[in-house]
């Protein structure tokens, strides 16, 4: 039974890619994908807004079809959508505000 040292790991491999990472982030790669999620999740918690908001005024009129359990559901996942979002830009400000207090070399 052989035992396999902890050198035997891809090291140099995963610095390369760690690299390769930190380099097409200077193109715009990593920050590009970045913002588009964000963008895109923007979007998603705006459409859920609106669901929710239709689907609530269609419950509260008595519209067949839509239940006030449904119209609770979307109006509850509207609202972790857009904790989560502010979440984000809270660590985002955060992370902003650290970077720009730090001192320069």
């Amino acid at each position: 039974m052989s035992i396999q040292g902890v050198s035997s790991t891809p090291l140099p491999s995963l610095l390369s890619s760690l690299t390769t990472d930190v380099v097409s982030a200077g193109k715009g790669g990593v920050w590009e994908s970045f913002s588009t999620m964000l963008a895109q999740q923007v979007k998603e918690t705006d459409r859920l807004q609106k669901e929710s908001s239709h689907l609530t005024e269609r419950a509260l009129l008595g519209n067949a079809g839509v239940s006030i359990h449904e119209a609770q559901i979307a109006s509850s996942e509207a609202e972790l959508h857009l904790r989560l979002l502010l979440q984000v830009r809270n660590k985002a400000l955060d992370v902003y505000h650290e970077i720009m207090t730090m001192p320069t070399a």
